[in-house]
């Protein structure tokens, strides 16, 4: 089967499309049936609007009283809750320029008149009357607004902090470790009764079910299964077909990206969806019981996961096709891995749904905890064989010289923290934590398949953005030609989409991983607006957990930051025509606002507002005042450096004894790197009240002024038409403005000529001076022109010797002087 990039372009677009698509109308859905549900908030009265939200808001606070709440209650209070915060938002933002206006009205119409004799209009005082009620309705409807917003911002907050305190509770709950005899004296002991459990049933099923449908109704079922049956192989050997890859073949990376996410889709398409349809099918006929149904669902999903790990196994590791392969690692360690993956996505999913089994007959708890024990220690077997085998393989590959590759600077790490996670696994098994094993577990299958699936769309984002922005492609050239973009701005206009691309991949990316962990993206919206808009009320608890997620969140906001500055730098910007100082202050800029904005995120997730921070920073005032005065003058020395652009990178300046070029401005201080290689560090506040030269501040056009000194004999019109000459002939001197020669002095026995020449670089004009003097020292000689002597030196030697001699005659007379 051929492969051209472009149909498995657009394959692998269409299906992201499609997916899209469903993912926004499987999300908006509910919300849709919710609204459709509720009465129309438009007919309301702002003070009826208000009594709907409080009533819902009483509901969700009765109801979060009881502390046998479920998680997927809370989740649902946590839904309700959302739309009311939303609605209470809109009305305080409603009624705030209302109020104002109310207000503004009520100034223009004054005061009741005090004095007795004072007469006012009726009309006056009956629209004083109506706009003091009005106002009045305002204000006691808005206080209700933002106390009610309050009451459901705490709400939220304790529903979230409920949530983490269920999982942490149900994760971290110990039991018998799995050495312990007791566990499997009990689980031996319960074995019998949870096998008639598991018969009563299926006979209740039976009986209850397929003993009481009509025959017909069963014979469609049996036909309509045995169809999905049958049509399984055909299915799957059709998509083979999709999946074929010439081995010869050397693809781009969009090409391996592209038919990699193909090949997971069509691996994932055919069980999935006959799944999906035979359950259709029992669930339409009325074949699964209330008890039966979690098991049915657990079924569904567990061949969901183990065909999406396949597939997004071969996607990225192409067993068998290292030409197809996106990560470089040998044909033996990409099939262990490969089987690796299979074998644990299959492992979790079947002991899932031996899990949903036993809460559906009831099992007992050592039957539950030794179920799930076996699922981790089958895991972490199977990680410790493949690791152990895949350490083999690079240790005979090290043997036999084999040449290195990228991969190596992974691997290492990689089977490190392998064995780390299967060591973690045995650990939690041996001391009793097996519900962290389990919950462990099913954190590497759902975190390997959604990094994986990032990595193919990060390549996807990238490459694919790039390839049709090309000015060749249908899409390029449609811009070129209605937009009338240049090829450089189609380029920027790629970059800046890929990157976007990517930062919604990554930010959804971050979701997904905090979402096991009770982290929802409501939580992470209250979290930055707590920040920048928050207010708190009574004192703020801060725990050690808390503590360290603000720390982290902190590390990743400055990690987004440094890889979004890092793409700015070497992506986007050198495709600007902007110079470098200014690409310098933009990133540098971007810089500090993402520190920013990450603290922010931190402290907000803390429960600091900006008023705290505001107090925290007044009292550090006094230590700054006498501590940190210089590191603080050295930061706004730098801002100012920034933004003002008298000193730039790149820049050649003067700053006392040293010269050179400005690599980086800091925070604290300036880099020159000397013409010797030497660098220099420069504080900013130097830079600022200190005297700067700057040799390319205006421009980088330098000026040349060469002196030179001839004899007599020398002919001054042809000094300059020769001078002249030379310097035109130059590579580097500029025709505008030209070489001017200056007869610039003549005593004695020698004239002075002054070569006066302009270079468009400043950096060259070392380097045309040494030569410009080259050359004209070659024409001197030449034409025979001879150079201006020096000084004159007299030299006698008899007159030498006289001068020695009365030295010596002082020196002794000297002598017996002081001896007498």
């Amino acid at each position: 089967m051929r492969c051209d990039a472009p149909r498995y372009v657009r394959r692998s677009f269409a299906a992201l499309m499609v997916l899209a698509a469903l993912v926004f109308a499987q999300g908006f859905a509910p919300r849709a049936e919710a609204q459709a549900a509720q009465p129309p908030q438009a007919a309301l009265t702002p003070a009826g609007r208000l009594d709907a939200d409080k009533a819902t808001v009483d509901r969700i606070e009765a109801a979060l009283g009881r502390a046998d709440v479920s998680d997927s209650t809370l989740q649902r209070f946590r839904a309700d809750l959302d739309p009311v915060s939303a609605d209470i938002q809109g009305l305080v933002t409603d009624l705030a320029p209302k109020l104002d206006a109310a207000k503004a009205r009520l100034d223009q119409l004054g005061p009741k008149p005090t004095d007795k004799a004072a007469t006012e209009a009726a009309d006056v005082t009956a629209e004083r009357a109506a706009q003091e009620k009005l106002y009045s309705d305002l204000d006691s409807t808005l206080k209700r607004a933002k106390v009610l917003g309050v009451q459901a911002g705490q709400m939220s907050d304790s529903i979230a902090a409920r949530r983490r305190a269920l999982f942490a509770r149900s994760v971290l709950e110990r039991s018998s470790s799995l050495l312990s005899p007791q566990l499997w004296i009990a689980a031996a002991q319960d074995l019998p009764s949870d096998v008639r459990a598991i018969v009563y049933l299926g006979q209740d099923w039976w009986g209850g079910v397929v003993g009481k449908t009509e025959p017909w109704k069963l014979t469609t079922v049996a036909v309509l299964l045995g169809g999905l049956t049958i049509a399984f192989w055909p299915l799957l050997r059709l998509t083979r077909r999709f999946k074929q890859r010439r081995l010869d073949a050397k693809p781009t990376r969009l090409r391996k990206a592209a038919f990699g996410f193909w090949v997971a889709l069509v691996t994932m398409a055919v069980p999935s969806l006959l799944a999906a349809a035979a359950f259709g099918v029992l669930n339409s006929a009325e074949l699964l019981t209330f008890r039966l149904q979690p098991i049915a669902h657990s079924i569904e999903i567990g061949i969901l996961v183990v065909s999406a790990m396949a597939g997004l196994a071969r996607a990225l590791l192409a067993p068998g096709r290292p030409n197809w392969r996106l990560i470089k690692i040998s044909d033996a360690s990409a099939r262990n891995l490969y089987n690796l993956t299979l074998t644990i996505a299959t492992i979790v999913a079947a002991f899932e749904v031996l899990a949903v089994l036993n809460d559906a007959i009831a099992a007992a708890l050592p039957t539950a905890v030794a179920v799930r024990g076996i699922g981790v220690l089958l895991v972490a077997v199977a990680m410790a064989q493949t690791l152990h085998r895949i350490d083999r393989i690079v240790g005979e590959m090290d043997q036999q010289a084999a040449p290195q590759t990228d991969a190596r600077n992974w691997s290492g790490p990689a089977r490190i923290l392998g064995w780390m996670v299967a060591t973690v696994l045995g650990a939690t098994l041996l001391t009793g934590y097996v519900a962290l094993g389990s919950f462990l577990t099913r954190q590497i299958v759902y975190l390997s398949g959604l990094f994986t699936l990032l990595y193919l769309l990060m390549i996807l984002a990238d490459e694919g953005v790039t390839a049709l922005f090309q000015p060749k492609t249908r899409l390029g050239r449609t811009f070129v030609i209605t937009a009338g973009l240049r090829r450089e701005s189609l380029d920027q206009l790629a970059i800046l989409l890929s990157g976007a691309l990517r930062v919604a991949l990554l930010v959804t990316a971050a979701l997904l991983v905090l979402a096991p962990w009770r982290i929802g993206s409501g939580d992470m919206v209250g979290t930055i607006e707590a920040a920048f808009f928050g207010f708190s009320v009574g004192d703020v608890t801060i725990s050690i957990s808390t503590i360290a997620v603000a720390v982290v969140l902190f590390i990743l906001g400055i990690a987004i930051t440094r890889a979004l500055q890092r793409w700015l730098d070497v992506t986007y910007l050198p495709h600007t025509h902007l110079d470098t100082g200014l690409r310098n202050s933009i990133k540098t800029s971007f810089g500090y606002l993402g520190v920013v904005m990450a603290f922010a995120l931190a402290a907000g997730y803390l429960g600091l507002s900006f008023e705290k921070v505001t107090y925290v920073a007044g009292a550090l005032s006094v230590g700054i005042g006498f501590g940190l005065q210089s590191v603080v003058s050295n930061f706004v020395s730098g801002l100012i450096i920034l933004w003002e652009r008298a000193i730039r990178v790149g820049d050649w300046i003067v700053v006392g004894a040293e010269e050179g070029f400005v690599r980086r401005i800091n925070v604290r201080s300036t880099e020159i790197e000397t013409f010797d290689r030497a660098t220099v560090i420069v504080p900013n506040s130097n830079l600022m009240t200190g005297v700067v030269k700057n040799w390319v501040r205006g421009d980088r056009v330098g000026r040349i002024n060469l002196p030179i000194t001839v004899g007599l004999a020398a002919k001054p019109e042809k000094m300059r038409e020769m001078l002249i000459g030379i310097a035109k002939d130059h590579d580097h001197v500029l025709k505008i403005p030209s070489p001017t020669v200056l007869f610039s002095a003549y005593a004695g026995d020698q004239m002075t000529f002054n070569l006066i020449c302009f270079v468009d670089d400043i950096e060259s004009g070392k380097r045309t001076t040494s030569d410009l003097l080259f050359s004209i020292h070659a024409r001197l000689v030449e034409d025979g022109i001879i150079v201006a002597p020096g000084p004159a030196i007299l030299s006698s030697p008899a007159l030498e010797k006289a001068v020695d001699a009365l030295l010596a005659d002082r020196d002794s007379s000297v002598r017996r002087a002081r001896t007498a």
